[in-house]
């Protein structure tokens, strides 16, 4: 990836600990109960926190085979979500969980209690805190974040090029394999990193992170990278 002047770049082995410690909870996630699991997580990204006297809670939604997890932040002696949270009916959650019309009540009872470093490495641990958060114990929701791989150095790259190149369509070198990442002046900032999906697709593309001041973490798809021969190739 080419960087931009107001980008900078975290090393990907600085990350890659962490990767490698997500990929590990997320094989057992279901043997750790509620809310110990989600804190669990948070501690593996050493530059993010919450507020003192607070911890990580969930609300368990959907059935056994298509379960998710709405978060939220609760005080350590407090039970159950607070009240901005307690008073909307699970229904109603569910019909609005892609709307957007929640993200007030996700601001108020999650980002507003959470405390990142305000650096390239703390913004981007952040920015995959929240959405490894929301994917927690929800395959069913979020299978498309679940399946990507992190290409964080140049041996990552080349042990996926080295899997599928017998069928490889298109693939070229990038400038650089560490994470790019701008801080706004207004709070939070965007982040570009490289990721393989696998399965049908077979890609490698450029990852774009965005997290709003108010910290709400958006993402989307970037330039492709490597077509190696699953789908369509990217316009």
């Amino acid at each position: 990836m080419r960087g931009s002047s107001s980008e900078g770049a975290v090393p990907g082995y600085r990350l890659e600990r962490v990767v490698a410690s997500v990929q590990r909870f997320r094989k057992s996630w279901h043997r750790v109960h509620r809310p110990q699991d989600v804190n669990n997580l948070l501690g593996l990204f050493p530059h993010v926190s919450l507020q003192r006297g607070y911890v990580l809670d969930y609300l368990p939604m959907g059935g056994e085979a298509s379960r998710w997890i709405w978060p939220f932040v609760r005080q350590e002696r407090e039970i159950g979500p607070p009240p901005e949270l307690a008073s909307l009916a699970r229904d109603y959650l569910i019909q609005q969980r892609d709307s957007g019309k929640l993200r007030p009540v996700v601001a108020e009872t999650l980002y507003q209690y959470m405390i990142y470093e305000r650096s390239p490495v703390g913004l981007l641990e952040y920015a995959l805190f929240v959405s490894e958060l929301w994917a927690t114990k929800s395959e069913s929701v979020a299978g498309e974040w679940l399946s990507l791989e992190p290409l964080l150095t140049r041996r990552a790259y080349d042990d996926v090029l080295r899997k599928t190149r017998s069928t490889a369509l298109r693939f070229s070198r990038p400038l650089g394999y560490n994470p790019l990442v701008e801080l706004s002046p207004e709070g939070g900032g965007a982040a570009r990193m490289l990721v393989y999906h696998p399965g049908d697709w077979k890609r490698i593309y450029v990852l774009r992170l965005l997290v709003a001041p108010e910290g709400e973490v958006r993402r989307s798809a970037g330039e492709l990278v490597a077509n190696l021969g699953g789908g369509p190739e990217a316009q």
